[in-house]
């Protein structure tokens, strides 16, 4: 048990002592390695798709049609969800570094929901 406790404070005192890149880095940089990730995410997904269309348009033209039109709903759940996720993680730091307890475990419960 000792241990565990010991690698816990460990594990909190290295996280202090990094610097905060978001206040640090130069903008030109922090957008770079901040963006990178999610075009390569978006690439990947679209890719996905194309290759999908490519495989349905041999089988119809009707199932070429209808993936045309799931791709976009698609896309707008995608963005729906990643949106929310966005903000509730926002409400989620401010509240924990208010140290809003009460108000924290609601909206946790609200997240999982």
């Amino acid at each position: 048990m000792e241990e565990d406790s010991k690698e816990l404070s460990v594990a909190h005192d290295s996280q202090q002592t990094q610097p905060n890149k978001m206040a640090m880095m130069p903008m030109n940089k922090l957008l770079l390695t901040m963006s990178v990730p999610l075009m390569l995410s978006l690439l990947v997904q679209s890719l996905y798709n194309i290759v999908d269309s490519i495989f349905v348009s041999r089988y119809s033209e009707q199932a070429l049609t209808a993936t045309s039109l799931v791709y976009s709903v698609q896309f707008l759940m995608i963005a729906f969800g990643v949106g929310t996720n966005v903000g509730l993680n926002s409400l989620l730091a401010r509240y924990v570094g208010a140290k809003k307890t009460t108000t924290l475990v609601g909206l946790q419960q609200q997240v999982f929901l």
